[in-house]
């Protein structure tokens, strides 16, 4: 009864009250079935890059020496010559890139969280909300959106922001914990309500996810099994999902996404991969010189939001690093794959000799010794060694493994610099974000 309830209630506010969303909603299946998205794509392409060139002063300066018939893009090669837009542009251009005119319910401002330098400012564009591919994605694993629902994030939402979600849902039961130092109380509410309301769906940060699942099994508490666990925010420990998924009795989804665009890319059930949404998002896997790689390379991430009309984001340089997959799922899904985003381009440990170790292979390194911890952070200072910052799992002593970290990491970087362990009480967050790697070098 209850979910028929909440399909019925979920049906008329979307088809009634709010049938552009439904439309959405619908053309996002739609898009699945087109024979050439391929071709949707390019085509969104080139209106956003013709709109940004008439609607935005920036653009219009940063391609005018580009012989652009009337700002048109008639060929991927067009499109690959121009240039890149930089987080530094964001910063000093916020003005000039924000399209002339925009009226103030078009869109909502967004602060990135400020873990790879200083936080940007930018634009959503209310009219295409991510709220469409979220339910496309939660589909694929059998989740419907009237659903209910389980959320962990680092902190506590207001009385009035709790009260608003509720009726916004209802009669969908949705439940959170604040994951930022919760008291023993707090843990126990969230338990005994979740079993209640049987979420079909558990999400949140990788780290408080993990740090909730740990607290599962160390206390031998068992909660009912969602249908998934849809993580992001962070890379993803191949050894954190196990765990993950021993402590919570449900597969666990990897996606990648940002403050900048929230949904790029998700896993299905076959987990062979995460599907690129080819149909709301451009991404390039390029070299330094901004050049293709081939499949199976990593490249740098260049970012195209194809739905973005009020803050246009062509080829943006985000920081990433990542590599397309030369193969289908098995899914048949008509979606292009991409490997997990292993690591960030800024979040890289140096060495004097200007040996870089990235964060990717930081994170095949240390596979295998997470389970011994609630959180790791490498912290590098000014004269290039690392402090080896570690949360112990409850009751869990683990130096000699974090011996071994630090002895992995010293040869790695050809013995250039010093590893040093430190158990600390709370791993230091930047921004909204607890990164792996914090670089201190000048």
């Amino acid at each position: 009864m209850g979910n028929r309830l909440s399909e019925a209630v979920f049906s008329f506010k979307t088809k009634i009250l709010n049938s552009k969303l439904n439309q959405l909603h619908k053309n996002a299946q739609e898009n699945l079935n087109q024979n050439s998205l391929d071709d949707l794509n390019f085509k969104r392409r080139q209106n956003l890059v013709q709109h940004a060139i008439k609607k935005s002063s920036f653009y219009a300066e940063k391609y005018k020496n580009l012989n652009l018939e009337n700002g048109a893009i008639l060929s991927t090669q067009d499109f690959l010559n121009l240039p890149p837009l930089t987080r530094e542009e964001i910063k000093e251009n916020f003005n000039k890139i924000k399209i002339q005119k925009l009226k103030s319910g078009n869109y909502r401002t967004v602060r990135t969280s400020g873990s790879t330098g200083n936080p940007l400012t930018l634009l959503h564009d209310k009219r295409h909300p991510e709220t469409p591919i979220r339910w496309r994605i939660l589909k694929w694993w059998n989740i419907e959106p009237w659903e209910n629902q389980a959320f962990i994030y680092r902190y506590k939402k207001t009385k009035l922001k709790r009260l608003t979600n509720e009726i916004m849902w209802w009669p969908t039961k949705r439940v959170f914990l604040a994951a930022a130092n919760p008291s023993q109380e707090d843990l126990n509410k969230f338990v005994t309500k979740f079993n209640r309301i049987k979420p079909t769906l558990l999400q949140g940060y990788v780290d408080v996810v993990f740090e909730f699942a740990l607290y599962l099994l160390d206390n031998n508490i068992k909660i009912h099994p969602p249908k998934m666990v849809w993580v992001t925010s962070a890379p993803l420990f191949e050894e954190q999902r196990e765990i993950m998924q021993k402590a919570f009795g449900a597969p666990v989804c990897d996606q990648y996404g940002n403050t900048e665009i929230m949904l790029i890319a998700a896993e299905c059930p076959k987990q062979e991969g995460l599907h690129i949404m080819e149909d709301t998002v451009h991404i390039e896997f390029v070299d330094k010189n901004n050049n293709p790689v081939p499949p199976n390379t990593t490249g740098k991430i260049l970012l195209t939001d194809l739905t973005n009309y009020a803050f246009p984001l062509i080829r943006y340089d985000i920081g990433d690093e990542g590599a397309y997959m030369d193969k289908k799922c098995s899914c048949g899904k008509n979606l292009p794959l991409m490997q997990n985003v292993r690591g960030r381009q800024a979040h890289n440990i140096k060495t004097p000799s200007g040996l870089t170790i990235k964060g990717d292979h930081l994170m095949v390194m240390f596979d295998g010794y997470m389970k011994h911890f609630k959180e790791i952070q490498l912290q590098q200072e000014a004269d290039f060694s690392v402090m080896l910052n570690y949360v112990p799992r409850q009751n869990n002593k683990p130096i000699e493994k974090v011996k071994e970290m630090a002895i992995l990491l010293e040869k790695r970087s050809r013995s250039e610099i010093k590893v040093k362990p430190k158990e600390v009480q709370k791993i230091k967050q930047v921004g909204t974000k607890k990164p792996l790697i914090v670089n201190n070098l000048k």
